[in-house]
């Protein structure tokens, strides 16, 4: 016995449309037909073909993987099933982490840019991280103020003129400087 199938994805537009200025590239009682032999696809080779399909009715490539994940990953399929499937693709679970653990992760990637921000060359700090963060080596991050913290009683006794209320209860890397003060500032 001979085994024969073919799939057949077609669309067919009747839809008869005036033509106007605004929209000339309209096509009015379009077909889009694509046929391919099944007893041969595999599974993979018929979502192409599907992909295929969609694309030529105009779907965005990006619609397209999200309506697969939905597909893939929803809650009438198989949970174990769906793991196993994110485990293959080394994908992470949102819902596995609760907010403590996000903000934990969130505080790490702060920490880590800041790192990066002080041993960068400058015109690669701007992508990670507030440019006028303090750089250095990364032995001390108070370096380039010569261990003088803005607006501390060591940096007020050599004329330092940053607020001193205002960085009271702000972190050590993060100060306010004025741009007047003879060591913070910006020299005119």
């Amino acid at each position: 016995m001979t085994y024969n199938a073919t799939v057949k994805l077609c669309y067919i537009n009747d839809t008869e449309t005036s033509h106007n200025k605004y929209f000339p590239e309209i096509v009015d009682k379009q077909t889009i037909t694509i046929e391919a032999p099944a007893h041969d696809l595999n599974v993979h080779q018929h979502f192409e073909l599907f992909k295929s399909f969609l694309r030529a009715m105009d779907f965005a490539e990006y619609s397209i993987m999200d309506g697969a994940c939905r597909l893939a990953f929803n809650d009438s399929n198989d949970e174990a099933q769906m793991k196993k499937m994110m485990e293959e693709y080394e994908l992470q679970d949102k819902q596995a982490y609760d907010d403590d653990d996000c903000r934990a992760m969130e505080a790490e990637i702060r920490e880590l840019k800041e790192k990066l921000a002080r041993v960068l060359p400058k015109q690669y700090v701007e992508e990670y991280v507030d440019p006028d963060f303090p750089r250095d080596d990364g032995t001390s991050w108070n370096k380039p103020w010569n261990g003088l913290v803005p607006g501390s009683p060591e940096a007020c006794e050599h004329g330092c003129k940053c607020p001193i209320f205002d960085n009271y209860e702000m972190p050590d890397d993060k100060k306010w400087v004025n741009g007047d003060c003879p060591l913070h500032g910006k020299v005119k």
